[in-house]
């Protein structure tokens, strides 16, 4: 084991963590990202056309954008996990290989993508089971593929399958797309390979060693429909386990912060979909990242 001490570790490698990192390194702090998955779920977004300088741009794209940047800044990236921190004179973080030491983090964990909840969920994971349309997409050439979720995420991977399967359903539990851009409402409503399904619900799952079709219930109405793959993109829960053990307060599930992206506990400052704060874009996460970078470096300043 060995223990490294930085002016400041990011934990989290999405949006967030990327910017945070790239304004650290102007502000020469000795700077270490960790992350489990290099550019966050960002990076599994298919199309991204509200950042501003791209009129278009995948989020895998945008995202080595972001790596290579901040690698060109000389800051250290590390793939790992963190396990556990604890709050001492600095803070001692352990990951899944190592320890280092910080006098300042930014937790930056983004969330993760919900389950539907269903029992052959995990059976078929794989085999016809999907969360990322953009991973995955490409198996589904000339078959039958079914989106559920009505969340920009939920329609963008709707409108990507439908360029590669011969027919897409669209899933969503109310009567209306209430969470998703006007653009892409419009996109997916103009396309013939998209079938909507509004006030369905998926209710069980079935296939021998593949998925084979899908139940669902509209209306008290039950009825099975043959897909060959299922998408599931019905939202995201914030990442708080690193938040909970540092007794950060929480508010929905979500790190509370202020204007400064500080926390409850000195030192400790929060950026991304991980907070509090009401946008949950790319462009916001970035914003965080760097005004929680800046505040660190202040403190730091300060404290010489």
């Amino acid at each position: 084991m060995t223990n490294q001490t930085y002016d400041l570790i990011i934990i989290g490698a999405g949006p967030a963590g990327l910017a945070a990192a790239v304004y650290a390194a102007r502000y020469q702090l000795k700077t270490l990202v960790i992350g489990q998955i290099p550019g966050g779920i960002a990076g599994t977004a298919h199309k991204i056309c509200n950042f501003p300088s791209y009129s278009e741009i995948n989020g895998m794209q945008l995202m080595m954008k972001m790596l290579d940047q901040t690698k060109l800044n000389k800051v250290e990236i590390k793939q790992e996990i963190v396990e556990n921190i604890k709050k001492e004179k600095t803070f001692k973080i352990k990951t899944n290989k190592t320890e280092y030491e910080a006098k300042k983090i930014i937790i930056a964990t983004g969330t993760e993508r919900k389950k539907l909840g269903l029992k052959e969920e995990l059976k078929f994971l794989g085999k016809g089971i999907s969360y990322c349309a953009t991973c995955d997409s490409g198996f589904y050439k000339d078959k039958i593929a079914c989106v559920v979720g009505g969340s920009d995420a939920a329609l963008t991977a709707a409108l990507l399958l439908a360029n590669i399967a011969k027919k897409v359903y669209l899933i969503y539990r109310k009567s209306e797309f209430t969470k998703a851009e006007p653009a892409w409402i419009s996109q997916v409503k103009n396309e013939k390979k998209i079938e909507i399904l509004f006030n369905t619900e998926i209710m069980g799952l079935i296939g021998k060693d593949k998925l084979e079709k899908i139940e669902t219930n509209s209306n008290n109405k039950k009825n099975q429909i043959n897909v060959d793959g299922l998408f599931i993109e019905v939202g995201s829960v914030p990442n708080i386990k690193l938040a909970e053990q540092l007794k950060l307060k929480l508010e929905k599930n979500q790190i509370i912060v202020d204007k400064n992206q500080k926390t409850n506990i000195s030192g400790v400052f929060a950026a991304g979909d991980v907070t509090n704060n009401s946008l949950k874009q790319i462009i916001t996460a970035c914003s965080e990242g760097s005004i929680a970078a800046y505040n660190s470096y202040k403190e730091l300043k300060f404290e010489k």
